[in-house]
């Protein structure tokens, strides 16, 4: 059995997609996740245009962490998106997604679990754009039904019992089950752009792999509470 544990780090688009996107287009984006109104058809603000990294019509991915158990064996753990040699990102989304896809080629739906935390609304199905847009054939089709914890497992909802409009961060989870993970120093969600293009790329590609990990880690909770886990 595999278990792939998953998480993503995006950016907003390139600079040329400000002209070439409508605003009224981005508001409503922004409009349909409750993010703000769409207003009128005036210059977006700088706000509204960062928003568009939550979105994978627009948004790039940065990076993807990935930790892969075997039997429970870990067999891979990594952060995709980084030249080898240099370690910084190389920005070329398309080849990011392959990798990701080539990483689960082996995946069985009847069988194995992917898991992370709102991974059911925003990382695969952002993983999913992004790829057909590249014109990338996922090596997986998923499925995404709701109230159900397999292939895709999704630590949120698990928590919330799939009660929609309710949101737990992963962080609160992991205190709340008592892992002892403390968070990143310097960086969130939220900072990934300023800390890219501060080149803190080695900082960014901890911070994810450390999401991963904490995703791992209330899986395990979660599931295996009378013990505690290959942690």
């Amino acid at each position: 059995m595999l278990r792939d544990f998953v998480d993503i780090e995006t950016l907003l688009p390139e600079e040329d997609m400000r002209r070439r996107v409508s605003p009224s287009v981005i508001r409503k984006l922004i409009k349909r996740r409750g993010e703000g109104d769409a207003r009128d058809d005036s210059e977006c603000t700088e706000e509204e245009f960062r928003s568009l990294a939550l979105h994978g019509e627009y948004g790039r991915v940065l990076t993807i962490g990935v930790v892969v158990e075997s039997d429970g064996e870990v067999i891979s753990r990594r952060v995709l998106g980084r030249e080898r040699r240099t370690l910084t990102f190389h920005l070329d989304e398309a080849r990011t997604l392959r990798g990701f896809w080539r990483l689960l080629k082996d995946f069985s739906v009847t069988r194995d679990l992917i898991i992370g935390h709102n991974i059911h609304a925003f990382d695969l199905p952002f993983l999913e754009k992004r790829s057909r847009i590249h014109r990338i054939r996922p090596s997986v089709k998923f499925g995404y039904a709701k109230f159900r914890s397999r292939p895709i497992y999704d630590t949120m909802q698990e928590w919330c019992h799939w009660n929609f409009g309710q949101y737990v961060s992963l962080d609160l989870l992991a205190e709340v089950l008592k892992l002892g993970i403390g968070k990143t120093e310097g960086i969130d969600g939220g900072r990934v752009y300023e800390c890219f293009c501060e080149g803190r790329h080695e900082d960014i590609a901890l911070y994810c792999l450390r999401d991963v990990e904490v995703v791992r880690a209330v899986y395990y909770a979660m599931e295996y509470p009378e013990g505690p886990g290959p942690l």
